[in-house]
């Protein structure tokens, strides 16, 4: 592989790990506040970056 390809490669990686922890900080902020304020749930839907 050259030098161009490893680094697509190495910024979708980035991309996918940052979008995984950003969604499992959402989720995780989401499911406090339900609990904190015995609230619905309203509208949920995954982001992208």
């Amino acid at each position: 592989m050259d030098q161009d390809t490893l680094q697509m490669i190495l910024r979708e990686a980035v991309r996918e790990t940052v979008t995984q922890v950003l969604q499992a900080l959402l989720n995780a902020d989401r499911e406090a506040f339900l609990r904190e304020h015995g609230g619905r749930k309203n509208g949920y839907y995954p982001r992208k970056l």
